[in-house]
């Protein structure tokens, strides 16, 4: 496979957090939530920023505006944005709002809380992984309360039935800061932090179409499923053929692949967000077909060493925003990783 690819640096002014969301709608990146000091949340409006001009607006919202929040996850859907989960409040825990979605149109700018009409649905959480189908909202993994700790289950909200569905539970440790993406009507997961190591050697994948409920992972493993732990000795060293363990990253699909961008290797001795570990620059392509991975060659210019970011994907491109760097710093900009 030919994977080379080129950064562009959006020329907007800067706008650092970390532990937000990023969602394309358009050659528009709206940006919601997130922290600047760790553990407090940075406010409770969207910030819109054109990708091409690099003009930007706080959007004054309407409606039934959300809590602010950090470790949440949002998925465009039909030009939709919808938001779930994240941290929040004085005491920082997991905000349980009943299942509920919040919905954000771009258009009228107005948010809408969507109540689920399943008794069932997941548990409150923060730093799960989330996606977008078609039709569904996915959620999977992250961290609940502490009856519940680490998770690993998957959920999908019908944005139309605003009906909630689990899954199979995915393969391996409980996890939070993992990423799952969408490609062909499967749904694929990479990475994450089990609370001891970071976690990777292999990629996981589930059928998202005819019977949901019936539809089992498969796993395509290339290597040890533990990484790195907090205090280890040892430095991030790279593979020639496979991405490196890694968490808080990004898995998103470009051009019929499935990239992996960034991400923590090495956990902080502190643990959490409130400090930095050792984090990755690199980015990986994996091939379904071949079921192989590659090192995607990179032109020009480069965001650099992040976790804790935000991104998303949309007419062909992959979109980046902040993090957190090596120095525990907040970063700023934006980037478009593009053929």
């Amino acid at each position: 496979m030919s994977t080379s690819f080129s950064w562009t640096k959006i020329k907007a002014d800067p706008l650092p957090r970390s532990s937000h969301s990023l969602s394309l709608v358009g050659d528009d990146a709206y940006i919601y939530g997130g922290e600047i000091n760790p553990r407090e949340p940075v406010d409770d409006a969207v910030h819109k920023v054109n990708l091409t001009s690099g003009a930007y607006e706080r959007i004054d919202a309407k409606g039934d505006i959300p809590q602010s929040r950090v470790g949440h996850v949002a998925g465009v859907i039909n030009d939709t944005i919808y938001v779930f989960g994240g941290r929040g409040g004085p005491a920082m825990t997991p905000l349980d709002e009943a299942g509920a979605v919040h919905s954000f149109s771009p258009t009228t700018m107005t948010w809408t809380k969507l109540t689920p009409t399943t008794s069932a649905y997941p548990c409150a959480r923060s730093y799960h992984t989330g996606t977008a189908s078609s039709t569904h909202l996915i959620v999977h993994a992250g961290c609940g309360d502490a009856s519940t700790g680490r998770l690993r289950d998957t959920w999908l909200f019908d944005v139309t039935s605003l009906a909630w569905t689990r899954i199979d539970d995915a393969p391996g440790d409980p996890r939070g800061g993992s990423a799952i993406t969408v490609l062909d009507d499967k749904l694929w997961r990479f990475g994450g932090f089990n609370g001891k190591t970071e976690l990777g050697g292999a990629i996981d994948c589930i059928v998202l179409k005819d019977n949901l409920v019936e539809a089992k992972w498969e796993t395509v493993t290339f290597g040890q499923s533990a990484g790195l732990a907090r205090g280890e000795e040892g430095d991030l060293v790279g593979n020639s053929d496979s991405p490196g363990h890694r968490s808080v990253h990004a898995l998103l699909p470009l051009n019929g692949l499935i990239l992996t961008l960034f991400g923590e290797g090495k956990p902080s001795v502190t643990g959490g967000h409130d400090a930095a570990g050792n984090f990755w620059g690199d980015v990986w392509a994996f091939d379904p077909s071949s079921r192989s991975w590659e090192q995607v060659r990179t032109k020009g210019q480069t965001p650099g060493e992040r976790g804790w970011f935000a991104a998303d994907h949309a007419r062909g491109k992959v979109v980046v925003w902040g993090g957190i760097d090596a120095s525990n710093e907040r970063l700023t900009d934006g980037w478009v990783l593009s053929a």
